[in-house]
């Protein structure tokens, strides 16, 4: 069979051939038609995330959709690679991909979903009615993440990201407010306030941190009377901030992490396999949409080395 394997870290998978997987009692092999692109991946290919493979070389990806053998879609998580065409699962372990949802969509919601809508479950305590603020909004999983809280009943969503990202786009998405943080501080922390005081977040999901999130915490500090969980989802404007220790004594500021080891793979697969379907269904009737690039698996290399497009996320073909 063909696969994406890395052989080394910090080098692009290569496409290849690989043996075949064979199955222990409990598990199943499983023909593959698509797997999405994550910055996991990238990451871990790199040697740069929390988590390490146990061994190289390796068959790349972390789940995807399948093609059952009666002809149905179904996603799974995978024992081996995914970016492969066949893979290991666990026996009859999977989520059935309602027949008019693109197959690539399919493939490219769940890892988006463990970013937004599981952060704001199982972190956050979402609750249909609460105001909801997405600080790098404008990202492929801020995308998600403003349909999500819409879809499950928000009352508000307050969108910020920077306007040459697309900003403007994210009213079709459902976000009610839009705040430019590529304007100087002072104007940021002018607006922050203003929109703030009428509209108090019960959480703030944040994909930069950094000193985006230094401006937004010190905004709560001065207004906050209520609860609210801010919670770090991503970095990508910074590792670290300053925090004053006074802050989270004087204010009912909770401030959490979401992803893998915080959400734990237990609670992963409850996610998916209570709310998955649900939100498979949204997406086959259109209430989430996400702009998708979709390539080959023996595209791999040149494309693994690409800059991800700006809120896109890309699907490889199996």
């Amino acid at each position: 069979m063909k696969a994406a394997i890395l052989y080394n870290y910090g080098e692009s998978p290569k496409y290849t051939d690989a043996i075949a997987p064979i199955p222990k009692i409990g598990e199943q092999v499983v023909q593959m038609v698509a797997s999405s692109i994550k910055q996991i991946d990238k990451l871990k290919a790199a040697g740069n995330h929390y988590t390490k493979y146990p061994v190289l070389p390796v068959i790349v990806g972390l789940d995807g959709i399948a093609r059952l053998e009666d002809g149905s879609h179904a996603y799974i998580l995978g024992i081996t690679g995914t970016m492969a065409e066949k893979v290991l699962c666990a026996e009859n372990n999977w989520i059935p991909v309602p027949q008019n949802l693109s197959i690539a969509l399919a493939a490219a919601l769940p890892n988006a979903l463990i970013g937004s809508d599981a952060a704001m479950l199982y972190r956050a305590g979402f609750k249909k009615g609460d105001t909801v603020m997405i600080n790098g909004a404008t990202g492929a999983t801020g995308r998600i993440a403003i349909q999500m809280a819409k879809n499950r009943g928000a009352q508000c969503v307050i969108a910020l990201g920077r306007k040459a990202s697309g900003l403007s786009d994210l009213s079709l998405l459902g976000a009610d407010i839009l705040i430019d943080t590529g304007q100087d501080e002072t104007a940021l922390i002018e607006e922050l306030f203003t929109v703030l005081r009428s509209h108090q977040p019960a959480l703030v999901i944040d994909y930069l941190w950094g000193r985006p999130a230094e401006l937004i915490l010190k905004v709560l500090n001065e207004l906050t009377g209520s609860q609210v969980k801010y919670v770090t989802v991503g970095d990508m404007a910074g590792t670290n901030i300053n925090l004053p220790s006074a802050l989270l004594r004087s204010r009912k500021i909770e401030l959490l992490g979401s992803g893998i080891g915080s959400i734990s793979y237990k609670e992963i697969k409850e996610y998916f396999s209570v709310e998955l379907p649900q939100i498979y269904e949204w997406a086959a009737a259109g209430k989430i949409v996400m702009p998708l690039e979709i390539i080959e698996l023996a595209d791999i290399e040149t494309v693994w080395q690409s800059p991800e497009k700006k809120g896109m996320r890309t699907v490889v073909m199996i």
